[in-house]
């Protein structure tokens, strides 16, 4: 029996669908909890990992530029996701027009 090597490339629309479901299910569950009691406590010891998170999270950007949230780490993590798929998508649309050439 011949052994068939077959190319080991990626599932683009497999990939994309799951992040793109993932993404969903994280805004309904956003979309719940926001505005609850449920909302995660941030903790404000000393440590400099929280107090960075803090100065973030109370930045303008994530209080009144992109706040479809009242919870701004909320809104923190939804920009960070967008980012990331946006990030793959033009890596994506590169490595196509890099494999066509």
């Amino acid at each position: 029996m011949a052994y068939v090597s077959q190319k080991s490339h990626p599932n683009r629309t497999k990939r994309w669908m799951i992040s793109i479901v993932i993404f969903v299910v994280l805004q309904v569950i956003f979309i719940v909890i926001d505005g609850t009691s449920l909302e995660p406590r941030v903790n404000d010891s000393d440590n400099v990992f929280a107090v960075t998170l803090r100065g973030i999270l109370e930045s303008k950007l994530f209080n009144e530029g992109v706040a479809p949230y009242s919870f701004p780490l909320f809104n923190l993590i939804l920009i960070v996701y967008v980012a990331a798929l946006f990030l793959q998508g033009i890596a994506d649309i590169i490595s196509v027009v890099i494999r066509k050439r």
